[in-house]
C-alpha cells in the first residue's frame, strides 16, 4: 500500500536538502530548522495512508512549524523567512 503522506515528507525533504546545498549563507539556519522537523512531523502525526493525500503532509508539516516557532521563540524575521522558504520548497516540489 502507498502512502500519500510518507512518500510526500520524502520528496519535500529532497527539495531541502538540495535548497540547502545551493543555499545562501542567510538562508542555512532557516533551511538547517526546517529540514528534520520532517522526521518529527512523520514521528508525531496519526493518519492512516490509505485516507490522506500529499497536501495533508504539508498541512501538517507547516501547523507543526507554527507550533514549533511558538516554543523556540522564533523571531518574526525567521518565521517570514522560513515561510518564504517552505512556499519556494513547496512549488519546487511539485505535487
Amino acid at each position: 500500500m502507498s502512502d500519500p503522506f510518507a512518500q510526500r515528507a520524502r520528496s519535500v525533504q529532497e527539495t531541502l536538502l538540495a535548497m540547502e546545498a545551493n543555499a545562501d549563507d542567510q538562508d542555512l539556519f532557516a533551511l538547517g530548522y526546517m529540514i528534520p522537523q520532517i522526521g518529527l512531523v512523520q514521528e508525531m502525526a496519526e493518519y492512516d495512508p490509505a485516507d490522506v493525500t500529499p497536501e495533508d503532509f504539508d498541512a501538517t508539516y507547516w501547523q507543526w512549524l507554527e507550533s514549533t516557532f511558538a516554543q523556540d521563540n522564533m523571531s518574526e524575521a525567521d518565521r517570514d523567512q522560513i515561510a518564504a522558504l517552505w512556499q519556494t520548497a513547496v512549488a519546487r516540489t511539485g505535487r
